[in-house]
């Protein structure tokens, strides 16, 4: 049986950095306009919401491997 390989992170690392910098960019936006509350909340929601894509995603590819790797194991055992 072949070792599950590590999620290669790739889109959803991506997609982590450009939520993180988006809220950056809206607590700086909200700040220089005089709302640093409203900016600081808007930004740990954006965070938030990026972090929980982020293992949604990691948590589907972990979850397709596992699937490849038993439809292998069947293909392997169709043979025999």
């Amino acid at each position: 049986m072949r070792k599950l390989r590590t999620p290669t992170r790739g889109w959803a690392k991506v997609t982590l950095g450009v939520s993180l910098l988006f809220a950056v960019g809206a607590f700086g936006y909200f700040a220089l306009a005089g709302a640093p509350v409203n900016g600081a909340i808007l930004g740990a929601i954006i965070v938030v919401a990026g972090v929980w894509e982020y293992r949604r995603k990691l948590r589907d590819e972990i979850v397709a491997e596992k699937f490849e790797a038993e439809a292998e194991q069947n293909r392997r055992r169709g043979r025999q």
